[in-house]
């Protein structure tokens, strides 16, 4: 655990058994609530572990060139996606894809 943590005014859980025990603790806290998953890293590993039900992707009319692609690193590909729902923004279209089960 980083230094200085746990601290009182930040509700984190720091988890190092693994990402299957984050996503279980996490969705043990949510209760009935959502659970969302950033990061392109934590993103593959929940995807190669089967942990998500739905990818959202927020498309956005800026190109940067750089960063970590979000699903380079993925096993059994290809990973089946449902049509997406689509929701059109202010300059930015969220696409919705329910990940099809094996």
């Amino acid at each position: 655990m980083p230094e200085g943590w746990p601290r009182v005014d930040a509700p984190f859980t720091f988890v190092t058994d693994g990402i299957e025990s984050a996503v279980a603790q996490a969705k043990a806290i949510a209760g009935d609530k959502i659970v969302a998953i950033a990061t392109p890293t934590i993103t593959q590993q929940c995807l190669n572990a089967g942990l998500l039900d739905v990818i959202r992707v927020n498309l956005v009319p800026v190109l940067l060139g750089d960063g970590i692609p979000f699903f380079a690193q993925l096993r059994d590909t290809p990973i089946m996606l449902e049509d997406p729902e689509v929701t059109e923004g202010l300059r930015v279209t969220h696409l919705s894809y329910r990940v099809r089960r094996r």
